[in-house]
């Protein structure tokens, strides 16, 4: 699953639902998912996770998943905030060697905040 998240004053992100749903001790009681920003690639810089365009119909040129910006949500408030239109549904889902491509490298990266690596990632 992907979503539009706002951003800046009228723009707006794609992130990639990575992982979930999962109960997370710690956290509320319902399911938590696990959401990793796209970003556009910065050219000559070397990104842990680069993405291709057409692994998402809205990536149209080289990105990156950028996991210093990852983050937990659970699922009453990603549910409430698509119903409300604060997020956007992405509409297409990216394709499976992408995602498993970001899964991989989530749990080498260096850039996950440490509270996903601890309440997440060591479930």
């Amino acid at each position: 699953m992907t979503l539009f998240i706002p951003s800046g004053q009228n723009g707006e992100h794609l992130f990639v639902v990575v992982l979930g749903p999962k109960i997370v001790p710690g956290y509320q009681s319902e399911d938590q998912f696990l959401i990793v920003p796209i970003c556009s690639a910065i050219p000559g810089k070397t990104h842990e996770c680069p993405l291709h365009p057409g692994c998402h119909p809205f990536v149209r040129h080289e990105s990156y998943a950028d996991f210093a910006y990852a983050d937990i949500r659970n699922k009453i408030d990603l549910i409430s905030k698509i119903t409300t239109g604060v997020f956007r549904d992405g509409g297409a889902s990216i394709d499976s060697e992408t995602l498993e491509n970001i899964e991989k490298s989530l749990n080498r990266s260096r850039r996950v905040p440490r509270f996903i690596k601890r309440d997440f990632l060591s479930i």
